[in-house]
């Protein structure tokens, strides 16, 4: 009894890449284009494509006639990442725009105005006593509007230390207004 030996895979050698490059190109950019992807990031979105590639032709066993297969799905996942940006850089630009049409009288480099009250005022100073990180993640949270996971990105923290933080903070915070008597 004889046991079948299955193919062997090969690892994308880097020149194998390059040469995918000059010869796929075309293809892909068609592909981000017939998707509805305007031409300058489509051409953007090839680069990203290959780069992806770049980074993982060492990792990935790829059987050089799927190569294009794979450059494709690859392509794919970057168009996904794309769309999703853009979704969540439209969800921001709305906020920006609901916030200012809410607030016509906020500067823009987010100092009060001469409209905001005392209280907000005091509020501002309470959240500058806070320790450094503290204050990113309540300024982050509450006045530009991302979630506790998006702060833990943008800090580069565990979402569980910013969470805690975050608690902490409103505790100091609570405590130091009920102190001063602006709120019970």
């Amino acid at each position: 009894m004889t046991a079948t030996v299955p193919a062997q895979r090969s690892i994308v050698p880097s020149g194998e890449i390059t040469a995918a490059f000059r010869r796929e190109a075309p293809g892909l950019l068609g592909f981000f284009l017939r998707r509805g992807v305007d031409a300058p990031d489509a051409a953007d979105l090839v680069s990203e494509t290959f780069l992806a590639a770049w980074k993982n032709h060492g990792r990935s066993a790829v059987e050089p006639e799927m190569l294009r297969a794979w450059l494709f799905g690859i392509a794919r996942k970057v168009l996904s990442q794309h769309r999703r940006g853009r979704i969540r850089r439209s969800a921001l630009a709305e906020r920006v725009r609901v916030t200012l049409a809410a607030e016509p009288t906020a500067r823009a480099d987010g100092s009060p105005s001469d409209s905001d009250s005392e209280l907000t005022e005091h509020v501002r100073e309470l959240i500058g006593n806070l320790p450094d990180l503290d204050q990113e993640i309540v300024r982050l949270v509450y006045w530009d509007g991302f979630s506790q996971e998006e702060v833990a990105v943008i800090l580069g923290k565990p979402a569980t230390a910013v969470r805690s933080r975050l608690s902490r903070a409103r505790s100091a915070l609570r405590e130091q207004l009920a102190e001063s008597g602006d709120v019970s």
